[in-house]
């Protein structure tokens, strides 16, 4: 019986740390989009604007 209470309680902080992820995902989604609407604005192609993954 202990062993059951520890996997469920194991699953619960798998749940909740993969449903944080997926909320840090989102709101770096958002803040992204933000960003490429902002510089669409301000009349930037995406040819002069550089990437996240080219940053690295």
């Amino acid at each position: 019986m202990l062993a059951t209470l520890r996997h469920s309680a194991h699953c619960r902080r798998l749940r909740a740390a993969a449903a944080a992820q997926a909320a840090r995902d989102l709101s770096n989604e958002e803040a992204g989009d933000e960003t490429q609407d902002d510089d669409e604005c301000a009349g930037t192609s995406a040819a002069t604007t550089r990437s996240r993954s080219d940053m690295h």
